[in-house]
């Protein structure tokens, strides 16, 4: 099940810059997400490449929706020069078959504007279960802040707060991640935890914002119980701000190989969304990907 799909409105359909979608595995989550009614894709990239997967896909699709380019980073150029020019209007901005720092090093470039002042990037996972067997969580920032400091992390939570103000009746629980509960001055994590709790208290008092948190003690009551954390957060956490990419990196990947979890993921924070799949992601990933993306901007 695509994740978060019923909270889209199908009579506002995204348009979206789908970013050198030259291999199948690319391009059919765009087809499907096309027809089921919430982007209107405009497709970048080698044209003789794209309209034969397009007739092997049966996708009949205008020809004046696919704009031809030689390689990856004339796409990346291509497509983040199509978003600057719709700045009252974002694009979704979709990576297909490239490396993800080549779009995302043409995105951050000061000619395309599509940075906001006061604002930083960050990249957030929405975590669906097998079956619906536990409530989603949020994991935050796992795939392009790499080791963030704790004004980083700030608009990490600013990101994730306004996201979650789009998903009805998600009742954020956010869990400031270390590998302990204590505040050790020789453990980084845990330092950042206390000094962003005492940030939220001022600038988001109605947010249940704690730390630090180890992973067990904000998802386990019965661990958060014998450690004797006792707050709003511990063992309820939905939302999990990790203390590098690499943590969050193998927390998404565990959690998707060991337990079959579906990860929808994008980059928010700039003008225009943009959807950063891994090219060994699975087609409900992809599509719930995009959708989170959309959800994101309304």
């Amino acid at each position: 099940m695509i994740q978060n799909i019923d909270f889209i409105d199908k009579n506002l359909k995204k348009d979206s810059l789908i970013v050198n979608p030259i291999n199948r595995v690319s391009l059919e989550p765009i087809k499907e997400a096309s027809e089921a009614g919430f982007i209107v894709p405009l497709l970048i990239g080698d044209k003789v490449i794209i309209e034969a997967l397009l007739n092997d896909l049966s996708w009949h699709l205008q020809t004046d929706k696919i704009i031809n380019s030689n390689n990856e980073e004339e796409s990346s150029r291509i497509a983040c020069k199509l978003a600057s020019e719709r700045i009252n209007d974002p694009y979704l901005i979709v990576k297909g078959h490239l490396h993800t720092d080549v779009l995302m090093s043409e995105y951050i470039k000061s000619e395309y504007k599509l940075l906001i002042k006061g604002r930083r990037l960050s990249h957030i996972w929405f975590m669906t279960f097998p079956d619906n067997t536990r409530s989603p969580i949020i994991i935050s920032d796992g795939a392009l802040n790499i080791s963030p400091n704790v004004e980083t992390k700030k608009h990490i939570i600013n990101n994730v707060i306004e996201f979650t103000s789009k998903l009805p009746n998600f009742d954020p629980k956010i869990a400031i991640l270390s590998a302990t509960e204590e505040i050790l001055p020789q453990m980084q994590s845990s330092v950042d935890a206390k000094d962003l709790v005492e940030w939220s208290r001022i600038n988001h008092p109605t947010m249940d914002i704690h730390g630090p948190f180890a992973f067990d003690n904000a998802i386990s009551s019965d661990a958060a119980k014998i450690k004797g954390i006792s707050n709003n957060v511990a063992g309820n956490a939905n939302v999990i701000v990790v203390p590098n990419v690499e943590t969050g990196n193998s927390l998404v990947k565990i959690m998707v190989n060991f337990m079959n979890c579906t990860a929808g993921g994008f980059v928010t924070g700039g003008i225009s969304p943009v959807v950063i799949t891994s090219r060994s992601d699975s087609s409900s990933s992809r599509l719930s990907s995009i959708v989170n993306a959309v959800l994101s901007t309304l």
